[in-house]
């Protein structure tokens, strides 16, 4: 089954490697401090597409329906997935073709590579991250 990513997220253009990308996503999202648990709001896709590689990153919610379960994505993860864009970008790790107008105003929770061994990471979307989806042109 391929998944159709193409819609879905912000494409972005990696100035690092895809799996520290990858790494980054799963220290930001939502984190518990005192249980020492991490929720990651994002995820980063690989995108075959006309025969070549696109990068998607996308909120969790998103990507729910490719899973075929109810969705409740809204404006609120929307700003959440532009805001984490955004931070990729001022940290260098990614550039974007689209403007980011918008961000949250609260804060985003980023645990330290450091710390990270810490904490118990819990997904709430499951995938095989470094398989590459396939979209028909």
């Amino acid at each position: 089954m391929s998944l159709d990513v193409s819609n879905l997220g912000i494409k972005v253009n990696l100035l690092t490697e895809y799996s520290v990308v990858c790494e980054t996503l799963e220290r930001v999202g939502v984190v518990n401090r005192e249980s020492k648990k991490i929720y990651p709001s994002c995820y980063c896709f690989k995108v075959e597409k006309n025969g070549n590689i696109e990068y998607r990153i996308c909120h969790f919610k998103e990507l729910f329906v490719l899973q075929g379960k109810e969705s409740t994505y809204n404006k609120v993860d929307q700003l959440r997935l532009k805001t984490i864009v955004y931070f990729l970008k001022k940290w260098n790790l990614l550039t974007i073709d689209e403007t980011i107008d918008e961000i949250l105003k609260e804060k985003i929770d980023v645990v330290k590579y450091s710390d990270k061994k810490n904490y118990k990471i819990i997904h709430k979307f499951r995938h095989n991250f470094d398989q590459v989806a396939n979209v028909a042109s």
